[in-house]
This record gives C-alpha cells, structure tokens and sequence, in this order.
C-alpha cells in the first residue's frame, strides 16, 4: 500500500472580468467551505498545445472566500501569468482555513498575510511540491490494488 498527497481539489476555471474564479459548489459543500473561510490555492496558467497541456505560469494564492464561492485572482499574479478572461487556468485547492478559527495566532497571521501581498509567483516545480506536501489539510490517499 503506497500513501501519496494530493490537493483537495483540482478543477479548471476561467477568469471574470473581475479577476475572480469560482470554487465549485460541490467542492465547497463536500468541504464544509462557507463566506468569509480562508484559501490557499495553487493557480496554473494552462495553455493546449496539440494534445498536451501546457503550463505557462503558476502561482500561490491566498483568498477570502466569498458567499457564492468566488475568490480574486491579484492583478499583479493576472499580468505576471498573462491571465485574461480568455484564460483557462487550472487551479489547486491545497488548504483552507475556516473563519471562526482565525482568531488564533496562525489566523492572525495567515489574516495579516491577505493584507500585505497575499501570493508569489512560483519559478519552479520543487516550491509547488513543498506548498502541497507542507499543507496540513491535504487528503492522505492510500492506493490498494484491487484485485
């Protein structure tokens, strides 16, 4: 039996004319994810080359969720990543953080942390492992053969 991390979620999303993406509804629910909760996601520029698919850019984000499950996507990540509505992005959902547990010192600093440049454009494939090996709300996956 082999254990691997994995995102809690991973879904494709296009951009509004207000920067902002959707968490999927479902995903929200299956997560207990409400207003006001904290995410952190992983965002992938994904651009389709023949019949691959290409990453052209990634960054880390941290967002508030809103009530219909929208976050904003920082225009500074949207120019860096050549982000525009026409954008597919494919966006990791590593870790979240739920409202009234914010009051803690983590809280206050992951709050401080929304206010003061909220991501980082990621350069390399080793800082997007180490954000989802590091989170504590990644799903443990054991892999069985089923025979």
């Amino acid at each position: 039996m082999k254990e691997t991390k994995e995102p809690l979620a991973k879904f494709h999303a296009s951009i509004n004319a207000k920067g902002q993406i959707v968490i999927p509804k479902k995903d929200r629910e299956f997560l207990g994810l409400d207003k006001d909760d904290v995410v952190e996601v992983i965002v992938r520029k994904v651009l389709k080359s023949d019949s691959k698919l290409v990453i052209t850019g990634v960054a880390y984000i941290i967002a508030k969720l809103s009530s219909k499950g929208l976050i904003t996507i920082p225009q500074e990540v949207r120019e860096s990543l050549d982000i525009t509505q026409d954008s597919i992005i494919e966006v990791l959902l590593v870790g979240f953080h739920k409202f009234d547990d914010l009051i803690s010192p983590k809280g206050k600093s992951l709050l401080s942390k929304l206010t003061h440049k909220p991501f980082r454009i990621l350069t390399n494939a080793d800082e997007e492992s180490r954000l989802i090996e590091k989170s504590i709300s990644c799903i443990k996956y054991n892999l069985q053969t089923v025979h």
